[in-house]
């Protein structure tokens, strides 16, 4: 009997082995992806012929604007159908989508070979929950300040290293309308003006809860933090700053009209696109300035991960997470940055790679890789809450935020307006009792 039971147990070690190698033949099988279309997932489709001439896996792509990506999956996963076997995953959702048992952990599914070490550390850690790892990143940015070189040396003006030397600056070069000191978010939305406010609130030592999930957002810190960013962007930032997205922040400072800009690090590409820009070859890079709490820049992945409820057999998951991981590959983000001029792979090969240097880290573009590298290594996953009940309660901060920019109402009546809504919202979950 102790044979018989401890020969079963070596052949199931050995199945689990030869399924952890890779060793499972997966010719024939068919993955849905749900994905929507960025530079870096259009390149993942138009080479997937690759994959499939090398794994002999069959992949079929779903694609959905953004705005509906995530109802469409949402409806999948609850419904029970289980359309997609691996799903585009925004990290703020990888909480949410774990914790439901929605995501099939990656951890032993990963190649030997498959370097998880060789992501930034910080995006990596988006897609971890209670421990486990749930996706992988395709799209990864930082934020950090971009700023006017030949104007800065023109004035003899040192870039700001802190939340004072930053308005100084501001103040500085506003001049109306030729030039305006600073642009940032201010349309409201948790992944809009929330986003570049975030790293203010904690660079002022913010909170958003105390231990029992009360919302404390709404106290002196955040006030003031509140307060800071809108005076920022009301005194010194363009007309109607206070409904910008990240677009209208971008064509303020590429047209020439804002000295100053805090947002992605992706923006390079465009904001040196000579068919783009008129300020090309005259801009700096540096890391976002620091608060009396440190330097806390906006860090941001959208990734892919095996669906729990899709991929139901072995095999489905076995092939979806190669698909992954090929998605994710060194290979993979390496080309896309050079065929495409993408810079958003938060792998430190790919940074690292002698021809991404020459392309990305030269006399044109000082201090973007080097900033970029800085900022994922100081960055604060958690800089947002990364829990199920953010997006409901971030939107309620976008709002309060637009409303203090705009002067409709005082930072703290409308901070008190949002954590009243965050606080029915917990209670709702059952994290505040």
């Amino acid at each position: 009997m102790r044979k018989t039971l401890f020969t079963v147990i070596l052949v199931m070690i050995l199945m689990t082995a030869t399924v952890a190698m890779g060793t499972v033949d997966l010719k024939g099988t068919n993955i849905y992806v749900a994905i929507r279309s960025l530079p870096e997932t259009d390149f993942i489709i138009s080479h997937t012929s690759e994959f499939t001439r090398q794994t002999g896996i069959k992949v079929h792509y779903v694609l959905y604007p953004e705005l509906q990506l995530r109802e469409k999956e949402v409806m999948d996963l609850v419904s029970g159908q289980g359309a997609y076997d691996v799903i585009a995953l925004d990290c703020v959702y990888v909480s949410e989508f774990a914790g439901k048992g929605w995501l099939v952990p990656l951890d032993d599914l990963l190649k030997p070979e498959y370097d998880t070490e060789d992501f930034m550390t910080k995006v990596l850690d988006l897609f971890r929950h209670n421990g486990k790892l749930y996706g992988l990143p395709v799209y990864s940015e930082i934020t950090h300040l971009m700023y006017r070189k030949d104007i800065f040396k023109e004035r003899g003006i040192n870039v700001p290293q802190t939340f004072d030397e930053l308005e100084k600056v501001a103040a500085q070069l506003y001049n109306p309308p030729k030039l305006y000191g600073i642009a940032m978010r201010g349309l409201r939305g948790d992944g809009m003006n929330v986003y570049t406010w975030a790293s203010f609130f904690r660079g002022f030592g913010g909170k958003f809860f105390d231990k029992d999930w009360h919302p404390i957002f709404n106290n002196e810190v955040g006030v003031k933090a509140t307060e800071y960013y809108a005076d920022l962007l009301r005194k010194y930032g363009p007309p109607g700053v206070s409904s910008y997205s990240w677009d209208d922040v971008q064509s303020a400072f590429t047209s020439g009209i804002t000295a100053m800009i805090i947002d992605a690090n992706n923006f390079m590409t465009r904001i040196e696109n000579p068919a783009k820009s008129k300020i090309v070859g005259k801009i700096g890079y540096a890391l976002i300035p620091a608060g009396p709490a440190g330097r806390f820049p906006g860090i941001y992945s959208m990734g892919l991960g095996v669906s729990a409820i899709g991929a139901k057999t072995e095999r489905e998951k076995l092939a979806s997470a190669e698909f992954v991981q090929w998605a994710t590959s060194y290979d993979i983000q390496l080309d896309s940055a050079l065929q495409l001029g993408v810079v958003s792979s938060a792998r430190r090969s790919v940074f690292n790679n002698p021809a991404f240097i020459a392309r990305f880290d030269n006399v044109s573009y000082p201090g973007w890789r080097s900033s970029t590298v800085k900022s994922y290594e100081v960055a604060m996953p958690q800089f947002r809450p990364l829990i199920p009940e953010w997006r409901e309660f971030g939107n309620l901060l976008g709002i309060a935020i637009e409303e203090v920019i705009s002067g409709q109402k005082s930072a703290k009546e409308a901070l008190d307006w949002a954590a009243k809504g965050t606080e029915r919202i917990m209670r709702e979950s059952g994290k505040l009792k």
